[in-house]
């Protein structure tokens, strides 16, 4: 929602937030005292609510990053197999135009194995891509579980209501010179919180204390060195310096 339509938006919701305090005050408080409930009655316990940042969580996960440069280089690679694949095919293709005539028996059946080949090799490109794009996707669910388990475990332990999302790239970088900047900080969702709320770093520990860094290989291989442990807290509580 642009940062104008929200501007509208909270605008109208003072009004009707000034409305229903009036009627809380007047009205509401005279019908509560003549029904004999006491006016405490209409208050609720406030939230406790922390924040996080995904996107830094993510750039500084022990594993997330290597895993997924190795299966960008493991595409890169395919497509390259596939391109030097179909390079070849396509002299083939030349040469067989240029030595035998087009009637001749043998240039039709050459001919229809080369587009046979041609019409297989497009089609394991094709699944191949697909592959590569659905382990990418697990890579992402995978990484989002591990994040979210531990924004659990760690909002459990200091007791947290609600944890919700914002970045500190949008607060951060805004900058006149490049309106885009202005604007998308401006439409950020969280526009104040206590430092002291903020759990991304200790999120972010908690990921390296149980989950093995990993390094791409040869290949595009990823190596992990140990198998991730619970991620329950320890004894003295998630690892990190937030106070409780």
């Amino acid at each position: 929602m642009p940062f104008r339509i929200r501007s509208a938006v909270f605008a109208f919701a003072m009004v009707s937030t000034v409305s229903v305090a009036f009627c809380t005050v007047t009205f509401c408080s005279v019908a509560s005292a003549q029904n004999g409930a006491p006016a405490q009655a209409l208050q609720h316990q406030p939230t406790s609510t922390a924040v996080v940042d995904m996107d830094y969580i993510l750039d500084n996960h022990p594993s997330f990053n290597a895993q997924a440069e190795a299966l960008k280089a493991e595409y890169q690679k395919t497509m390259e197999d596939f391109e030097a694949r179909r390079k070849a095919l396509q002299q083939e293709v030349e040469q067989l135009n240029t030595a035998l005539s087009a009637d001749s028996p043998e240039f039709k059946q050459k001919q229809e194995s080369l587009v046979q080949r041609d019409s297989k090799m497009r089609l394991e490109a094709v699944n191949k891509e697909k592959e590569l794009t659905e382990k990418r996707a697990k890579l992402m669910l995978d990484t989002y579980n591990q994040i979210v388990e531990r924004v659990a475990s760690a909002a459990q332990y200091y007791k947290y209501d609600m944890v919700v999302r914002y970045s500190r790239r949008q607060a951060s970088q805004m900058n006149p010179k490049n309106p885009q900047t202005v604007m998308l900080g401006a439409d950020r969702e969280v526009i104040y919180f206590n430092p002291n709320f903020d759990l991304t770093d200790t999120i972010i520990a908690m990921l390296k204390r149980d989950i093995p860094a990993a390094t791409p290989t040869a290949g595009g291989k990823v190596q992990q060195t140990a198998t991730a442990p619970s991620i329950a807290p320890n004894a003295n509580g998630p690892a990190g310096t937030l106070r409780k």
